[in-house]
């Protein structure tokens, strides 16, 4: 790995060129003095690096504006890392506009730490998504490792050997399973035979097909195969070995790391809403990982179909998570896009602070928190991010963002 360093303070590059070296033995580093050295120039040749930390003060200059600068000048920008003397999680946020990968902050920075970033940074400029690759694996699963074994009266499902229970509802178990043709391990979810007769129950897994069916898009779950027979309704799809976003809050994001998940989970509402589509039930433990860090919206058995000229309204809104539902959702209003949106924000609350905006012990109360309650003010920290937080979960449709493009060019630019 090639990375080009430019810092003027000559005891944080010798540091910052130890650190990385024992992190990453393969690295070489080329320090370059600001002060000294200038600005690099408009045609200057960014491809011999694959990666860049560039100080958030060069020569006493603002950093981002020498980012913007370069992003302006060239196409072959490696991705850059912000290394920062100062500054709040405002910064942070104007850093990811201004187009770094991530920002660090230098009296925070660790070997593993900074390899960790950049490794993260490499990787989502090269994985290029393709669907096919949710197709294959290139090596099998350490089953071991996933779920627990599955019963021996677990369902058959014709073409599919079950390896282990991974999940389970009111309504449905999720399974490890092997399609026996290909090999290929995927999660397959089948639904309780009682519920076989109930067709309002059918057609609401039918349209959860359709609809995954209908949007092609990298942030959305890919699924391979689905049927209803006199034994059983199933659902075969991608199995995401990233887990869920639930756990990563479990475990502690940071700032840097929860603005991510929101860009993506931004492009994903995009591709959803575009296709006429609201998910209605945006939570933490429906938004999955592929390896690496690239995520996925799954189960879409509330979502609905909208054309674009009117929103909806369905009085069983209620099954969605109580948690992460819109004032429109409890009220059984109508809904649109921004529907999904405010859960959005209810995430990104729950994503940097680790709790959610509003508890309650009851139903009730919880509804008229959503409904009623201010949005809860972040720690100072973190105040960078109140106004995108406040935006999100505005009481009034009309007062938030209005579209998940509008949100993440807000991020972006």
């Amino acid at each position: 790995m090639r990375v080009l360093l430019i810092e003027d303070s000559e005891a944080d590059r010798a540091r910052i060129v130890a650190q990385l070296r024992e992190a990453m033995p393969e690295a070489q580093v080329e320090q370059w003095p600001a002060c000294e050295r200038g600005r690099p120039p408009r045609d200057f040749y960014w491809r011999r690096y694959d990666a860049l930390l560039l100080s958030d003060a060069p020569c006493g200059e603002d950093g981002l504006d020498w980012l913007r600068g370069f992003h302006a000048a060239s196409s072959d920008l490696p991705p850059t890392l912000i290394l920062a003397g100062a500054g709040g999680e405002d910064h942070a946020v104007r850093a990811v506009k201004a187009g770094a990968a991530d920002f660090l902050r230098k009296a925070e920075i660790t070997g593993t730490r900074l390899a960790i970033a950049l490794r993260e940074a490499l990787l989502d400029v090269a994985e290029a998504y393709n669907p096919a690759d949710t197709q294959t694996r290139s090596q099998p699963l350490d089953i071991s490792t996933i779920g627990l074994p599955a019963r021996k009266d677990a369902v058959r499902v014709r073409g599919y050997k079950i390896l282990r229970q991974i999940g389970e509802g009111g309504m449905a178990k999720v399974y490890l399973a092997e399609r026996e043709e290909t090999r290929l391990q995927l999660v397959l979810k089948v639904l309780d035979r009682t519920v076989l007769n109930d067709e309002q129950f059918l057609e609401r897994f039918r349209r959860e097909c359709r609809i995954i069916s209908k949007i092609q898009n990298e942030h959305v779950v890919a699924i391979y195969d689905h049927g209803v027979s006199d034994d059983c309704a199933f659902l075969a799809m991608e199995y995401f070995g990233g887990g869920d976003l639930k756990a990563r809050i479990g475990r502690g994001l940071s700032s840097m790391e929860a603005l991510k998940v929101l860009m993506q989970l931004a492009k994903a509402l995009d591709a959803v809403h575009a296709a006429g589509v609201i998910h209605r039930d945006i939570k933490p433990q429906n938004v999955m990982f592929r390896e690496g860090n690239r995520l996925a919206l799954v189960d879409f058995g509330l979502a609905k179909e909208v054309d674009g000229r009117s929103s909806i309204t369905h009085a069983g809104l209620v099954l969605a998570t109580p948690l992460y539902m819109s004032p429109e959702q409890y009220e059984q209003a109508r809904q649109d896009e921004r529907s999904d949106l405010y859960s959005v924000g209810v995430i990104l609350y729950e994503m940097l602070t680790g709790k959610l905006p509003f508890t309650a012990s009851n139903a009730p109360a919880l509804a008229y928190q959503h409904v009623n309650a201010p949005v809860p003010r972040l720690p100072q920290r973190l105040a960078g991010y109140q106004g995108i937080v406040d935006r999100l979960m505005a009481k009034r449709p009309e007062d938030r963002f209005q579209s998940a493009r509008e949100l993440f060019a807000y991020i972006a630019h």
